[in-house]
């Protein structure tokens, strides 16, 4: 049947991030009651291919003015959409000799038509909302700090050579998900007067993203920037 052939934004990053926020606020408060720790709920049989990190940005004010400013945007990589050939592509994917819909009992090939349109309209939905989100919506845009340039975007984001330029300028083949401020966090050091403090958290998939962040400190050399490795355990 068809339960294996999984959209291919699916596989969406755990909600550990607020798992982690909810455990600090219980940590913090001695005695109060509140969701379970971590480590107390069942872990899953597979390792998650999503990687939770910390990004912790400092320096003098205005130059944090800058960077927030000129770090927020849609947070997503502006790939031409062609909905004709994603639904080509679902088609040969479902009518393939190992496609899962095509074994016993599985789609027949108008069966295999029907999944192609289904798919297509599902993606055409999905890119649709992705155009309505705020131009402001994420506060850590990668696109918007190291920019992908045009020629590569219109490559596509399946072509080997644009997924060897974002491993080479991003670290990754994606941009991040769930991107977010962490307000509370601080540097953990006493900062000079008129500086200030920003936590990022975010989740990345099958890379890390140490090139994206020296391209941020040679662009912004009043500012520090710490990027560690978060357990989602």
């Amino acid at each position: 049947m068809t339960e294996n052939l999984r959209l291919p934004w699916a596989d969406l990053p755990p909600a550990t991030a607020r798992e982690e926020e909810a455990a600090e606020a219980t940590r913090r408060a001695p005695g109060r009651r509140g969701r379970r720790p971590l480590s107390a709920w069942p872990q899953p049989a597979e390792p998650s291919p999503w990687q939770w990190w910390h990004l912790l940005v400092y320096g003098p004010d205005t130059g944090m003015d800058a960077f927030v400013a000129e770090a927020a945007g849609p947070g997503l990589i502006p790939w031409p959409f062609d909905a004709e050939r994603v639904e080509e592509d679902m088609f040969a994917l479902a009518i393939g000799a190992n496609s899962p819909a095509r074994g016993r009992a599985g789609l027949s090939i108008d069966g295999c038509r029907i999944l192609a349109r289904q798919f297509r309209a599902a993606a055409e939905a999905r890119h649709a909302r992705l155009g309505l989100r705020a131009e402001k919506a994420c506060p850590l845009d990668f696109h918007q700090l190291v920019p992908v340039p045009e020629r590569i975007l219109q490559l596509g984001a399946t072509h080997p050579d644009a997924r060897a330029w974002l491993r080479d300028n991003w670290g990754l083949t994606e941009a991040p998900r769930q991107v977010r401020h962490l307000p509370g966090r601080k540097a953990g050091r006493r900062l000079p007067r008129d500086h200030r403090a920003m936590v990022y958290g975010f989740f990345t998939r099958m890379g890390t993203p140490a090139p994206v962040i020296r391209r941020m400190e040679e662009h912004y050399p009043t500012l520090t920037f710490r990027l560690s490795e978060r357990s989602l355990a």
